[in-house]
């Protein structure tokens, strides 16, 4: 077959515009067993590649091969498995070039918080006050305060209230109450008497290892993501009335929780495409109000 090298311009015009999905690829490999005690395990390796990073995976093989032979470690001759001729720290050092990120997860035990089964070993690395309020206790309820601002669009104002999202704010006194249920945890926050709640779960099916957050006939998955002190949540996938709605159409912004002044802070903005703020709350709680 002749070249193609002469429709290059033509492949690389169309990939830059017929654009489905988005620009983040991932994997990962579950292994289940026994411990050295003899109790069932399972422990999970996983590898997140975002941007355009994805597509040079397969071809880092080769480099770490070559750069193996540069350091005079060559493959012996003959046909053989090669489950060991490459070591996965080998891959890492070519990963930290690029916006690939791996870890190892272990399956937390079925009584552990909610926070806890979904983030995994993770959950170690929060601040102390992140963790505590994350784990649940009958009537467990939390107070502190809070300023809050609404978007200004119309189509903004409306969807505010049909979530009840509270009225816009300055040290406004607010209250969260962190009930467990059969399914996951029931949040309802109250903002000067402004009520609304939602039902957090375990992400199922292709939102596994996404928290479920549902408000009413919609359900969104947000991936819990530790930088550092904070915890940021970000949304994945979201539906409505139990039907897959695209990506793009989902409610964003920057949503993170983390410490301040040894206080439980939290920031949450929910913004729509072409509407823009529907609104902004962010303060602190300390567990019970103390």
């Amino acid at each position: 077959m002749p070249s193609l090298a002469r429709f290059a311009g033509l492949f690389h015009w169309a990939i830059n515009r017929l654009r489905w999905g988005e620009h983040r690829g991932g994997m990962f490999v579950e292994i289940t067993g026994v411990d050295a005690a003899g109790d069932a395990a399972k422990r999970s390796w996983h590898m997140l590649a975002e941007g355009d990073d994805g597509p040079y995976i397969p071809s880092m093989a080769l480099e770490a091969l070559v750069r193996r032979c540069l350091d005079g470690q060559r493959p012996a001759p003959g046909a053989r498995a090669a489950i060991r001729e490459l070591e996965l720290a080998e891959y890492d050092r070519l990963f930290e070039r690029r916006a690939i990120t791996t870890g190892v997860r272990a399956e937390p035990a079925p009584d552990a918080p909610l926070y806890a089964r979904i983030l995994g070993d993770a959950w170690d690395r929060l601040p102390e006050q992140l963790r505590r309020m994350h784990t649940p206790g009958a009537g467990k309820s939390a107070a502190g305060r809070a300023s809050i601002e609404r978007g200004r669009n119309p189509l903004a104002r409306l969807v505010a209230g049909i979530f009840r999202f509270p009225a816009a704010g300055a040290d406004v006194p607010v209250q969260v109450t962190f009930s467990a249920i059969a399914s996951g945890e029931h949040w309802e926050r109250n903002f000067a008497g402004r009520r609304f709640s939602s039902l957090q779960t375990e992400g199922k099916g292709r939102a596994d290892c996404l928290l479920a957050e549902r408000f009413g006939p919609f359900e969104f998955g947000l991936a819990l993501v530790v930088e550092g002190d904070r915890l940021r949540l970000i949304p994945r996938r979201w539906s409505a009335f139990g039907l897959p709605m695209p990506l793009w159409l989902a409610p964003g912004g920057d949503s993170f929780e983390t410490v301040e002044d040894g206080r439980f802070c939290f920031h949450v903005e929910i913004c729509l495409p072409l509407v823009g703020l529907v609104v902004r709350y962010r303060g602190w709680l300390v567990p019970g109000g103390s």
